[in-house]
């Protein structure tokens, strides 16, 4: 079996960027809502995302420092200016919205009009909710952690979760989320992205009642 054996300090922070974005895939989307410290309203999607605790609810995402010239995104300076989030998910209904608000506009650009989103507003933040995601978290940042200086370093967001708003479409008959109707989607490498629905869902029991037998 032929195996490929990579030091990641021996080639591009561009190229090392592409392998783990391929490799390390899908991953699901955040669509992060901030303001600035004037008020000025920020939409921008991020893939370095995920939930990582219940009790509390904390959900973390890493706008990174760019790689072609190790700047900051308005996402990171309006967090640390006003520590408050909005992460919305995002599901096939709104891909096509949500890429376009990843173009890099210039700082006091509201990304809600340029990608056709509509703003609502939050109950116990200051940035607004995005009225199409399925689901929307409001969120008060608890720490920001700067994994690095040069470009490609991530920046973790810590989000605590304060309000969820679910719309009731994409709920199932016993009152919880339906994973076919949410349908979401997922960033792979390079322009790919995955779609959560149809014959890529399935079932695995997951062997918490039952002990689970050997594979062989």
């Amino acid at each position: 079996m032929a195996i490929k054996t990579i030091d990641p300090k021996t080639i591009k922070t561009s190229e090392l960027h592409q392998i783990l974005l391929s490799a390390v895939a899908p991953r699901p989307i955040a669509l992060a809502s901030t303001v600035d410290a004037n008020g000025h309203v920020n939409l921008s999607p991020f893939s370095f995302f995920n939930v990582f605790s219940a009790n509390p609810p904390i959900l973390i995402f890493s706008p990174a420092r760019r790689g072609r010239d190790n700047t900051t995104k308005h996402t990171y300076e309006n967090v640390k200016a006003v520590s408050e989030v909005v992460i919305n998910i995002v599901n096939h209904n709104i891909v096509e919205q949500t890429s376009l608000s990843s173009t890099e506009y210039d700082k006091g650009i509201n990304e809600f009009e340029k990608a056709g989103f509509t703003a609502i507003p939050s109950e116990v933040v200051t940035p607004p909710r995005v009225a199409e995601s399925p689901v929307s978290f409001e969120c008060t940042v608890q720490d920001v952690i700067e994994l690095g200086d040069k470009g490609g370093a991530g920046n973790l967001v810590i989000s605590k979760v304060e309000r969820i708003h679910i719309q009731e479409k994409y709920l199932n008959d016993k009152g919880s989320l339906d994973t076919q109707k949410l349908d979401l989607v997922a960033r792979m490498g390079e322009s790919w992205y995955c779609r959560a629905s149809g014959n890529a869902l399935f079932e695995i029991p997951k062997p918490i009642f039952n002990k689970g037998i050997r594979y062989r």
